[in-house]
């Protein structure tokens, strides 16, 4: 009675099990490169020939064969139409199962399972000597028939739930990277972004998706046109840097690699990119070459206090000969006649004299290279020796100079020798911006430059205002880079607004500039005086 459905159940039991065999073989289709997919399958048929029942010495499976769609699955060599075990087996049931891909459904072939007979009888003979037992051991040998059969699909749920969660963890990976990964389609169209692209660049998904990718940088060209043509001929890029434009429109450079994926090597075809952020590493270069050129400033400082203490001890003797000289001459007149002439002159000569040291003593000053500490100073002091540098020189090229400088102001950490080279720079660039007007404006054009340092509200402000040729936003906007100028080759100090603006900085003081092109500007300094600084 029980024969038919016996015989139902034991192919069943024997469809199952290759069944659950062959989707190992379907993983390692899909999954394993070209190169090495022949091994794996070999290897995999290898332990299903091994697989044996419980309490059997006898091979389930005599024979495997697969047979492969290499339209579905393109392959080099075409060799992997492989078959293992015995050539001809001998009383097996023979079961063909599809074979498809875990990810995309799509069939990869075929493979044929021989299972052996004899095992499938010997399972039945044990039916039949159970059945004469009773029926007790015919409800058992059920419940051991069902306990295998969960345990195949046990199998086959452990086999799906790896797959699932190797999905998911692969998914979390992207999802963490600390690098933009931008997917796209063959023409550069935004199809696939991570968390972290959004992060980088301020958009949601939803704005970045089906948008080309030139709409977010700097230069339109890159992934678009011949670029892209190039590239796709490629199939690689690496370590290109560009500049990717965030939402609140400010550059983000990113050094971007990628790969194009050609339609015969899998489903999907396009281009996959991977993108770092080398904001951090820019600012850095920047801050090291602000740093080289600050020591190159300072190795000139040096070389010209050198040539001051020598200029000082050549020049001092002359000067000290005309003084004695001179105090004779003072002597002499206030005992003849203190009111002629000639006693005027001596008194102008010694106020030259005094002139002539003051200017290589605050030279000397100026260029000397020692590092001095922050401390408490009336920042009248660095300024006045800075305007004696050019009061003259302001005279001689018929600059109308005005000083507004209140010595009265409350005490300022700083170090004066950095302050008194901010101050140089601020008038030897007003001193050039005022020129520059003048050769174009013609002689109807009266140049003015004007200093101030002065208080207000807990404040003290030092700023210096020319009516020159002024900067137009471009010019205000790099200014502060390093090398960037508008002055000819050979001209100004060589102490750029970067190095400035790296001082300022360390003194923890603000610049602040106003300019209009064509019309003249205003640089200006913010300082905190001594007792006013925020408590931290």
């Amino acid at each position: 009675i029980l024969e038919p459905k016996l015989q139902a159940e034991i192919t069943a039991y024997s469809h199952s099990l290759s069944e659950a065999q062959a989707q190992v073989l379907a993983l390692e289709l899909s999954n394993s490169q070209d190169n090495r997919r022949q091994d794996r399958l070999s290897l995999a048929m290898d332990k299903i020939l091994l697989f044996r029942l419980p309490h059997s010495d006898k091979a389930f499976t005599k024979k495997v064969s697969l047979e492969v769609d290499y339209e579905a699955l393109p392959s080099r060599h075409r060799t992997l139409n492989i078959s293992r075990g015995e050539a001809y087996p001998q009383n097996c049931l023979t079961i063909d199962i599809p074979l498809y891909s875990p990810v995309t459904k799509e069939l990869l072939g075929i493979a044929q399972f021989s299972n052996n007979q004899e095992i499938l009888a010997d399972l039945k003979k044990d039916v039949r000597t159970k059945l004469t037992v009773g029926s007790t051991l015919i409800v058992l040998l059920l419940i051991v028939v069902w306990s295998i059969v969960f345990r195949l699909g046990s199998r086959l749920s452990s086999y799906a739930s790896e797959l699932a969660q190797a999905n998911k963890t692969t998914q979390q990976i992207i999802a963490s990277m600390q690098d933009a990964r931008i997917v796209m389609d063959d023409s550069g169209v935004i199809l696939e972004v991570n968390p972290y692209t959004l992060q980088l660049l301020g958009y949601s998904e939803d704005e970045l998706l089906g948008q080309h990718i030139s709409n977010f940088l700097e230069d339109h060209s890159f992934l678009n046109g011949p670029h892209l043509h190039q590239f796709k001929a490629e199939l690689v890029m690496n370590n290109s840097e560009v500049n990717f434009i965030h939402k609140d429109y400010t550059m983000r450079p990113v050094m971007i690699s990628g790969a194009f994926i050609q339609p015969d090597e899998g489903d999907f075809s396009g281009i996959i990119c991977i993108g770092k952020d080398i904001s951090a590493l820019k600012k850095a270069e920047q801050q090291l070459e602000e740093k080289r050129v600050q020591m190159e400033h300072q190795g000139r400082l040096s070389a010209l206090g050198e040539m001051a203490t020598g200029m000082a001890h050549e020049i001092n003797q002359p000067l000290y000969i005309i003084r004695l000289a001179s105090d004779c001459l003072r002597d002499y007149f206030k005992v003849k006649d203190p009111s002629c002439p000639e006693a005027e002159d001596v008194t102008k000569i010694q106020d030259q004299v005094e002139r002539a040291n003051t200017i290589i003593t605050n030279m000397r000053s100026f260029a000397r290279a020692d590092r001095h500490s922050m401390s408490p100073h009336n920042m009248a002091e660095p300024v006045n020796l800075a305007l004696s540098f050019f009061r003259e020189q302001f005279r001689q090229h018929d600059i109308t100079f005005s000083e507004e400088i209140d010595s009265s102001l409350d005490l300022v950490q700083a170090d004066p020798q950095k302050f008194e080279q901010i101050v140089v720079n601020f008038l030897s660039n007003a001193r050039h911006a005022v020129e520059g007007r003048r050769q174009e404006a013609g002689s109807d054009y009266q140049p003015q430059v004007t200093a101030r340092l002065y208080g207000w509200k807990n404040k003290i402000y030092f700023e210096v205002e020319d009516n020159g040729i002024g900067m137009d936003e471009e010019a205000k906007r790099r200014c502060m880079e390093p090398f960037f100028t508008t002055k000819e080759v050979g001209q100004g100090t060589g102490l750029g607004l970067s190095i400035i603006h790296g001082i300022i900085t360390e003194m923890a003081m603000e610049i602040n500039i106003h300019t209009v092109a064509g019309e003249g500007s205003t640089f200006q300094i913010v300082m905190t005086p001594v007792g006013h600084q925020p408590t931290v």
